[in-house]
């Protein structure tokens, strides 16, 4: 969640922000004096002497203690510093002073998403659009928020809002080593590599672009060294990716994932794609409700169905009779879905195992290891974060820690042919290995989400192996990159 500097001076203005909407001028009568001692607050936060900047303002609030900007000043100082808690209730202080003030609105819910109160984070931001209808930040903020709480549509009322204020969006680094443009399209969280994860803040400068229309491929963009076509297959995602390769030929840069190859990533591609990898990949069809609803649907029971579109499980059911898929009908609106033949991919000891796998320039890097007693396995839903079950996250740490030895050597050449075949330069595999040591293929897809955010309590190995795949990403992009001067 992107969080702008919200330092109100007495003018009324937030630096590097949207400007509030009218003058905020000192609620004393000593405004020259209260104006001075902001300003030398702000100056000691600009030179970076954080403490100093909150003696200051603590020393101005004491003298003037209705001023709300002296408040919100002193949060923005503390947040800066790492004291979540103190910022949260300076900037509480502002708002019950002046309810107006956006800028420390936003600031609470920025605190209170950290903190994990997303419910009260969502009514501020809300309070704040009231105040101040065109702060993009705050859309996009309910943006995230509504996805938590699944409410999709919410979600992406407030992108496409935002997106009509400004569609490139940059995260500056202060020691840039590289510089991506991010090539996006508008959709959930599922239509893009979450690049705000991916890469380090502290090295790489990057560019958020998102795709709307033909005119934006005449804007000028800022510096950049790499493309990175974070856009992942979808029917939604078919105008931007035509308008992503029209980019790539207007820019003449190195890119990251081809549009090309992102769109040989779809479903029903798949499995003729990869016959040749060694993979066990299941046959797939895409099918209209109508055809279902006749009757036609190519495969005998049991078999996975799931509406085009859909990821995480939504909606994914295991029809195991005929008479079922009346049933799934009933109660899911959809009208395309996926249909897949059912391969039962648990071990001997009754557990499935699902495991994720990235690949980066051709290297397959292990992600996760997900393992329960249900075929349909996620990492967050399995039992792998369970007190009872150090069993699971040690299986899953020798894993990590051992990939070359634990899959074998024919299982790894599986998943080079699979880079090779799909011709990606960055993307995931969801996998099981089949009753015949076959890996066993769910999905290919670059959007899948790589981070480092579990517990380091429960998987501290985690936080050792994941950054191993960030470190490939910037190898394969500084190569790319230095192989195109």
């Amino acid at each position: 969640m992107q969080t702008p500097a919200r330092l109100q001076t007495t003018s009324g203005t937030t630096p590097g922000s949207v400007p509030s909407q009218g003058p905020m001028k000192p609620s004393t009568s000593n405004e020259q004096a209260v104006t001075e001692r902001n300003q030398r607050g702000l100056n000691f936060r600009f030179a970076r002497r954080h403490a100093e900047a909150i003696a200051t303002f603590r020393q101005a609030i004491e003298l003037y203690p209705g001023e709300p900007t002296l408040y919100n000043n002193l949060a923005v100082t503390l947040e800066e510093s790492g004291d979540g808690a103190g910022a949260l209730a300076a900037y509480r202080k502002a708002v019950e002073i002046d309810p107006s003030l956006w800028p420390a609105l936003f600031g609470a819910a920025t605190q209170l998403v950290r903190a994990g109160g997303f419910e009260e984070a969502e009514q501020l931001f809300k309070r704040t659009l009231q105040l101040a209808p065109d702060h993009v930040p705050s859309h996009l903020a309910i943006y995230e928020l509504a996805q938590i709480r699944k409410d999709r549509s919410t979600a992406l009322i407030h992108q496409a809002v935002a997106l009509t204020y400004q569609q490139l969006f940059t995260e500056a680094s202060p020691r840039p080593a590289r510089a991506v443009l991010a090539v996006m399209a508008p959709g959930d969280w599922q239509v893009n590599v979450p690049v705000d994860l991916l890469f380090d803040r502290k090295s790489t400068t990057w560019h958020k672009l998102y795709l709307l229309g033909d005119r934006q491929l005449e804007n000028p963009l800022p510096p950049y060294d790499i493309i990175f076509n974070a856009i992942a297959e979808s029917d939604e995602a078919a105008l931007p990716l035509d308008l992503c390769e029209r980019l790539i030929a207007k820019e003449n840069k190195p890119v990251i994932n081809t549009p090309q190859a992102v769109r040989n990533t779809k479903r029903s591609i798949l499995p003729n794609l990869l016959k040749e990898t060694g993979c066990n990949v299941p046959d797939t069809k895409r099918l209209t409700r109508k055809q279902l609803e006749l009757g036609d649907t190519g495969f005998d029971v049991p078999f996975l169905i799931r509406p085009v579109g859909s990821h995480a499980g939504l909606d994914l059911e295991k029809i195991e009779k005929t008479d079922d898929l009346g049933d799934y009908l009933a109660h899911v609106a959809d009208r395309e879905f996926y249909l897949t033949k059912f391969v039962d991919y648990s071990d001997d000891d009754g557990y499935y195992r699902k495991y994720r796998v990235i690949v980066v320039d051709g290297v397959p890097f292990p992600f996760h290891l997900a393992i329960a007693k249900r075929w349909m396995l996620h990492f967050y839903n399995s039992d792998m974060m369970e007190s009872g079950n150090d069993w699971m996250r040690a299986e899953e740490e020798r894993w990590m820690a051992d990939f070359d030895r634990i899959f074998t050597l024919a299982q790894q050449r599986s998943l080079r042919g699979v880079a090779k075949a799909l011709q990606l330069d960055y993307f995931g595999i969801d996998c099981a290995i089949d009753r015949d040591g076959r890996v066993l293929i769910f999905e290919a897809d670059p959007g899948v989400i790589v981070h480092i955010g579990d517990s380091p309590e429960l998987f501290a190995y985690k936080h050792k192996y994941v950054p191993r795949i960030f470190r490939a990403v910037e190898r394969m992009i500084d190569s790319r990159v230095a192989g195109s001067r």
